[in-house]
């Protein structure tokens, strides 16, 4: 089916990022499955392969691909751009800034999909979401955050692609809910 100039293309609203990053539980802030502040981060099943759903986004009807961020999917998905990266209106990603460990592996991993957004969708919107930004969480030497930035910037910039910053956690829902437009 061909859009016509009168129709409008729907809205493709990605999330990705590393597996237990907290990507599903972002979303059930904005479906309502979450709509207090959790005493403690809720445990959930890993998403596997895509889910797909829609919400309300800027007063229209999105389609939402949560894409699951275990490696199998990751290189799938970077082995079949065409199947995954047409057509994307706001890609988020998101940094768990409390896993020291995988940040090596979440930086490779975003300069992958980069690439492909660059080349399949390149009037994407980007968005990062440092999340699990946490009451008790220090930002230490470590810096997660930082050092991500430090090593995705100069493609970002090179490109010259803008993107917006948000620090999110599930324990002030208004933070996910603000980086996704809405009000608090």
């Amino acid at each position: 089916m061909n859009i016509t100039e009168n129709e409008e293309q729907p809205i493709k609203l990605v999330i990705m990022g590393m597996e237990n990053a907290g990507k599903t539980t972002i979303l059930d802030v904005l479906t309502g499955n979450i709509n207090e502040t959790p005493n403690r981060p809720p445990s959930m099943n890993p998403t596997k392969g895509i889910e797909r759903s829609a919400i309300l986004f800027f007063q229209k009807e999105t389609k939402v691909w949560d894409f699951g961020g275990q490696e199998t999917y990751r290189n799938e998905y970077l082995a079949n751009p065409k199947k995954y990266f047409y057509s994307i209106s706001f890609f988020y990603y998101v940094v768990d800034i409390q896993d020291y460990y995988r940040l090596p592996q979440s930086v490779m991993y975003f300069r992958g999909v980069f690439n492909m957004i660059i080349n399949h969708s390149p009037d994407a919107k980007i968005i990062f979401l440092f999340h699990k930004n946490d009451p008790d969480y220090v930002a230490n030497e470590r810096n997660l955050k930082g050092k991500f930035l430090e090593k995705i910037e100069p493609s970002l910039k090179a490109a010259n692609i803008p993107y917006t910053m948000y620090d999110t956690t599930i324990y002030d829902l208004s933070s996910i809910k603000i980086a996704f437009g809405l009000d608090s």
